[in-house]
């Protein structure tokens, strides 16, 4: 079993799991003795995850990741960049937030991965930047973090990447919205996706920005986070400050997007973002 290890010996020495922590490791091998794959459903480290096959063919988890890696732990510290790995939390109505750190919520919506602890690697740099794509990192063997190309065949719209001179589209992708440009929740929905809103945690705080009535058509997604993030593992840009980016699917709820447009933007490897599995292709 090979194991990546980020902590200092220190961090090892004060080490320690919580009882809703999912821990474990990939395997190497063939074949994962820690992963079982059924109709509907796979079994990973003794987590169940429901999964769903879409009417294109490609097959998805069909709810958050929550699965810990050998040597890694969780943070409810959204401040701190050393964790990798981060609760999910609630926004209160004063406006602060809270981590979530009881079994049920983390069952629910899953943990926040940056791309290290996603990719499992100890260092993503001008020189390895482009190298994840399609990689298959904390997911089971014969699965993969997604890549641009799995979310765009869906929702149809990215914004450009470094290099590229224009938004990329596909109206014939298959939820592809005009009115959304893109696609959104609701048509995610409907074919299956189990859409969950796990927020983000960008830069050191979680995300406040909380849906309101003003902006939603959809009463059952009020008071949860607007800002979304689900990864992708193909490289998108690099900031002026230095500061990396993968393609994500996020999500964006305004006056003219009230059923929350879905599409490919930057995320920063600072942030915390949901992570979701798709299986290799056949």
């Amino acid at each position: 079993m090979k194991k990546l290890i980020y902590l200092t010996a220190a961090a090892l020495a004060a080490f320690a799991f919580t009882a809703c922590e999912k821990t474990g490791g990939n395997e190497n091998e063939e074949t994962d003795p820690n992963f079982t794959e059924n109709e509907g459903s796979f079994t990973y480290y003794g987590e169940t995850y429901k999964t769903v096959t879409l009417e294109n063919g490609s097959v998805w988890m069909a709810e958050p990741l929550r699965y810990v890696p050998e040597g890694y732990t969780v943070s409810a510290d959204p401040a701190d960049d050393n964790a990798h790995i981060w609760y999910p939390y609630a926004i209160n109505e004063d406006g602060t937030t809270a981590a979530l750190t009881d079994e049920a919520s983390v069952n629910a919506l899953g943990y926040l991965y940056d791309p290290y602890a996603a990719f499992i690697v100890s260092e993503i740099n001008d020189d390895n930047k482009k190298s994840f794509e399609g990689i298959q990192g904390i997911c089971p063997k014969g699965w993969h973090i997604p890549t641009k190309a799995d979310f765009f065949a869906l929702c149809g719209y990215a914004s450009k990447a470094e290099g590229e001179e224009a938004d990329q589209k596909d109206e014939t992708a298959f939820l592809y919205d005009a009115a959304s440009k893109g696609s959104n929740i609701g048509i995610f929905n409907e074919a299956g996706w189990n859409y969950v809103f796990s927020g983000a945690k960008t830069g050191t705080s979680y995300s406040k920005v909380v849906i309101d009535e003003n902006k939603c058509s959809n009463p059952d997604f009020i008071g949860k986070p607007a800002l979304n993030y689900i990864m992708a593992s193909t490289y998108f840009n690099t900031m002026s400050s230095g500061t990396i980016q993968y393609y994500a699917l996020m999500s964006t709820f305004t006056s003219a997007y009230k059923q929350g447009r879905l599409h490919l933007a930057g995320n920063n490897i600072t942030n915390g973002v949901q992570v979701r599995c798709v299986k290799d292709a056949e």
